[in-house]
């Protein structure tokens, strides 16, 4: 295995080649000094302490060569030497030692110790490349320390690249079971992706307890009498497991949630002016959602009353005035609003935001309350420009072309997957300094010279005119584009993209062997434009709101709604479906906030909530395929 840069210290394991050929010629022996123990990890198998100091192991090394040439018991204490020095953080003469060593044959025990320490030795190096160093610590030693070490080793790796279910399984084996250690696990394990879950029981099998008791928390955590026979069954399941010794206290207090009481709902939205319509849209969807609720229940008297207040011309004294004696309260949508109504609304009143505020301030729980005071519900693009960019990443793409209109949102959205990007890049060597390829377009001139300069095609279409001129020939030949270029990402509108779309598809070159995928976000769809548009999509990805798409499971009020609202345009209907969750959620609040697992079916996404109490949106995906929508599974 070839490790990253190791001809920067050719020279230097010159010297302990040097070193180790000396062995023949001398016998003395240096004495012995101890130093102080460095206290280690908790591990199950606490490997060994080296007290000696390098160079006394160095000669014992020598010694045992010089008696007998027993290379197993020589290496054996050179690793020693090496670790020793490792415990000093002297990576370089360690690093000599190791490699001058795994350079000769060694047996499979000690190969694997010796690849080991190499990968310790190498772990604080930037330059080091975390999948060569995974290698190093791969297959798992017999030797119960050698073990706890690698599995140490990939834990820490395993964190800079972000994989967390294996930073997860491989840290729940190296360390003793401690309320602290498990804590971690857990947290793990609810960080990871939700695209590596289908793979991970197989995978991961150490993880067993903690990936079922994650499923089970979906599937009934916004029931907390389902949620507490469920669990009392996995405590029965998984007896003596360390999830179940040290139980997640937030798992006690969601079966312990009551349904929160509310009578009177107080809705804060722009109801004339600017924003009326969008305003009166969200006021819809919230009103639908209400009669929806009482007809499946069908108990009026439980329902709460609403009342809606227009925000317009309001300051943030009176919007509290108006709220009255009311705890619950929707809104405000502006975000100004919201920023001036956190400051002086009184503590015992609970709202649903309907934008966020660029700084959260942390927000203290009081007894008796099960709820966060305020939780934010935003249809914010930078959202949908993160999800593009956790997606193609994880799928594998590596060399992304971003295209992105010269406007505020899409320029939002261009910084948010740009950010998003460096950060999934961030720990790996090779991609630590990220030149992502990037297209900004004001017109359909800039836009079409962007495409063909990103793609390389104008170079290309250059040399074959160079090459035609000095023949003095027409040569038939087809301009290629980059190789590298895996994923196209484009923040435009659907004007703009309709556009684009097609001269992307020119500019490919069909020699490459591979499709190119071209994604979207739901601000390049128009539902109510002419079905060309639909020809012009070929084989676009998007995402967007379930409630855009076709065959989703709200067919009925689709159905009323096309009937009352038949030139309803796109985004009047984003902010109805908007209003229709901003009211379903409400009760759940409770639940979101403790389990970061749960997550509500809603018309805008699946919905769940970070540790800012924001509520995330997860879009679905599709893909224009003959001129129709088809959804696409993860």
């Amino acid at each position: 295995m070839r490790l990253v840069r190791f001809s920067r210290f050719l020279a230097q394991f010159m010297v302990i080649a040097l070193m180790l050929s000396l062995f023949a010629c001398s016998s003395s022996r240096a004495p012995q000094s101890s130093r102080p123990i460095v206290s280690q990890p908790n591990l199950p198998n606490q490997p060994k302490v080296i007290t000696e100091t390098p160079e006394s192991l160095i000669s014992q090394a020598q010694e045992a060569w010089q008696q007998d040439h027993n290379g197993d018991k020589r290496n054996q204490l050179l690793m020693d030497a090496a670790t020793s020095y490792l415990q000093e953080g002297k990576l370089a003469q360690a690093q000599q030692i190791l490699v001058s060593i795994e350079s000769g044959p060694l047996s499979t025990p000690l190969r694997l110790r010796a690849n080991m320490l190499i990968a310790k030795s190498y772990l604080q190096s930037p330059d080091a490349d975390s999948e060569e160093l995974l290698a190093l610590v791969s297959p798992l030693a017999a030797d119960d320390e050698v073990k706890a070490q690698q599995l140490a080793v990939q834990t820490e790796l395993y964190q800079r690249q972000q994989d967390w279910l294996g930073a997860a399984n491989a840290y729940v084996q190296s360390v003793a079971p401690t309320e602290e250690s498990v804590a971690r696990t857990w947290q793990w394990v609810n960080m990871a992706s939700r695209e590596a879950f289908p793979s991970a029981e197989s995978q991961f099998p150490a993880l067993e307890p903690f990936l079922a008791l994650r499923q089970l928390i979906q599937e009934s955590g916004l029931q907390p009498r389902q949620l507490q026979q469920a669990l009392n069954q996995f405590k029965q399941v998984f007896r003596g497991s360390p999830i179940v010794e040290y139980w997640p206290q937030e798992l006690d207090q969601a079966v312990s949630l009551n349904p929160p009481s509310i009578d009177q709902i107080v809705v804060l939205l722009p109801l004339s002016g600017r924003l009326e319509s969008t305003g009166l849209a969200v006021k819809e969807g919230i009103l639908a959602a209400y009669y929806q609720t009482l007809e499946q229940q069908n108990r009026p008297e439980r329902q709460p009353t609403l009342k809606f207040v227009d925000t317009v011309n309001k300051n943030a004294e009176e919007l509290v005035a108006s709220i009255g004696d009311s705890r619950w309260v929707i809104g405000p949508l502006l975000k100004e609003n919201v920023d001036a109504i956190n400051s002086v609304r009184p503590v015992n009143i609970n709202m649903l935001a309907l934008n966020r505020l660029d700084e959260l301030q942390q927000e203290g729980t009081q007894e008796g309350f099960d709820v966060p005071r305020t939780a934010y519900f935003a249809l914010a693009p930078e959202d949908e420009a993160y999800q593009l960019a956790d997606h193609i990443f994880h799928h594998g793409y590596r060399a992304p072309i971003l295209i992105s209109a010269k406007n505020t949102i899409n320029q939002r959205m261009h910084e948010a997957f740009e950010l998003r990007w460096q950060q999934l890049n961030k720990n790996d060597v090779k991609r630590k300094h990220v030149n992502l390829t990037t297209v900004t377009f004001t017109d359909s001139s800039s836009l079409r010279e962007g495409i063909t300069e990103a793609l390389d095609v104008a170079q290309s279409k250059s040399r074959i005119n160079q090459i035609e001129y000095m023949v003095n020939e027409e040569l038939y030949n087809v301009p290629r584009n980059r190789r590298d270029v895996d994923a196209i990402v484009v923040f435009a509108s659907p004007e703009q993209t309709e556009l684009l779309n097609p001269m992307i598809e020119a500019s490919l070159s069909p020699f490459n062997g591979k499709t190119v995928p071209v994604y979207a976000t739901s601000r390049s769809m128009e539902y109510d434009s002419g079905k060309n548009q639909w020809r012009d999509l070929q084989n676009v990805r998007f995402i967007d709101m379930p409630w855009m798409l076709p065959e989703h499971q709200w067919q009925s009020l689709s159905q009323q709604t096309a009937e009352l609202w038949p030139q309803r345009s796109t985004q009047t209907s984003r902010f109805f479906a908007f209003g229709v969750d901003a009211y379903n959620l409400l009760p759940y609040l409770p639940n979101l906030a403790l389990l970061p697992q749960v997550t509500v079916a809603g018309l805008t996404g699946e919905l769940s909530m970070n540790k800012s109490r924001e509520i995330i949106r997860l879009l679905p995906q599709a893909v224009i395929d003959n001129e129709k929508i088809k959804p696409l599974a993860e």
